[in-house]
């Protein structure tokens, strides 16, 4: 199996395996992972074609996977119209009795767009005609988790596709992911998932 980045040759490693709904998120951990994991883990990233695709790999693949030696699994989904706990446990219960490695799941709320409204500086370094502080201090993006839409709302924050019937969401997703701050976010769900990845690939794990 081909590893997305290779960061470590040593004896004692680890390999973080990422299962994603969808690929736009591939494009934001392909920047970030390489930021926060440590030396000796190296990554693999596995994206799907919306829930029931992510689902159904999770029932076919955790179980090898899960058994190769230092891996680890991250599994994400969009939280959407979803209930959290309730889509956070049906994730688990397809796992919980064949996965042979530590895990994670993590539900980003509501949509992968809501890590990019907590980082509107990098929203404006990739697209230099938004600007970020004429939002910042507004109260929808004190608390991006709760935007219930918020491709829609990055949609019509940027003059690039306001007259868009919907975001392009990779191409979105690949620009500001280049310049999104790991330690600066004001989406709950992106730190929580930044502490699990860190947490998850600790030595003492």
């Amino acid at each position: 199996m081909a590893l997305e980045k290779s960061l470590y040759t040593g004896s004692e490693f680890m390999i973080l395996h990422v299962f994603t709904e969808e690929a736009s998120l591939k494009n934001v951990f392909d920047v970030l992972l390489p930021k926060i994991l440590p030396e000796n883990v190296s990554f693999h990233i596995h994206p799907h074609q919306g829930k029931r695709d992510l689902e159904n790999a999770l029932k076919d693949t955790i179980p090898s996977i899960s058994k190769i030696p230092g891996a680890r699994i991250l599994i994400t989904i969009d939280q959407d119209e979803n209930d959290c706990i309730a889509l956070k446990k049906r994730l688990t219960n397809l796992v919980s009795d064949t996965c042979a490695c530590n895990y994670r799941v993590r539900i980003i709320c509501r949509e992968l767009e809501s890590w990019f409204l907590g980082d509107l500086a990098a929203v404006e370094q990739a697209y230099h005609r938004f600007k970020a502080s004429k939002y910042s201090n507004k109260s929808p993006f004190k608390a991006v988790d709760n935007i219930k839409k918020p491709s829609e709302q990055l949609r019509q924050l940027l003059p690039e596709y306001a007259k868009n019937i919907s975001l392009p969401k990779l191409e979105t997703s690949k620009k500001i992911a280049a310049f999104m701050n790991v330690n600066n976010n004001k989406s709950t769900s992106f730190n929580h998932t930044i502490d699990a990845i860190k947490n998850l690939c600790s030595d003492n794990a």
